[in-house]
């Protein structure tokens, strides 16, 4: 089985045990900086996902870390079944694949939202409740900062593009008239 398919069981099962948004955030960061912790410290990687340390030296590691980190306690439960199941490698790949998880679980369609300049919580919020209409369920949105777009917005649901920017509007535009 792909490491990518292992982390999305492991993600799975996480967030399923997960009651509210805000606990699972909470989780998220976590999860991030643990993993954080073991892509940028070589010896804590090695120490918690080498063959040549022993499970229980493995344990010991992962306890120590868990206690001076003082996480939630179901990342301390997924960090300890990790560790259990020698697959304290795929954290990365779990932290990566969890707000997809989570989505997915929940019902809630994900947006990628481009635009030239950070928009106000306000157009957030009213783009968000826009979306949550038309999609007749819960929506999540992602913002990123795009300066070639000069104005508008760009939205990405999974494969699909939504292109309402200026840039879009004068490539058809220019499309137009090149056709003649």
């Amino acid at each position: 089985m792909s490491n990518q398919l292992t982390a999305k069981k492991y993600a799975r099962g996480f967030v399923r045990a997960i009651e509210t948004e805000e606990k699972f955030e909470i989780c998220l960061k976590e999860i991030g900086a643990l993993s954080e912790l073991m892509s940028s410290s070589e010896v804590v990687y090695y120490a918690l996902t080498s063959p040549f340390i022993s499970r229980g030296q493995k344990k010991q590691m992962a306890e120590e870390i868990l206690t001076r980190l003082a996480f939630s306690p179901w990342v301390e439960r997924l960090v300890r079944l990790l560790v259990e199941n020698d697959r304290m490698a795929l954290l990365p790949d779990i932290f990566k694949v969890l707000p997809e998880v989570w989505a997915e679980e929940r019902d809630i369609e994900t947006f990628e939202v481009s635009s030239a300049v950070e928009l106000t919580e306000e157009e957030k919020r009213r783009l968000k409740k826009t979306l949550e209409d038309k999609e007749k369920k819960k929506v999540r949105l992602l913002f990123k900062l795009n300066p070639e777009i000069i104005g508008g917005l760009v939205l990405k649901k999974g494969n699909v593009y939504y292109d309402a920017s200026v840039k879009g509007a004068l490539e058809k535009l220019k499309e137009i008239v090149s056709q003649g």
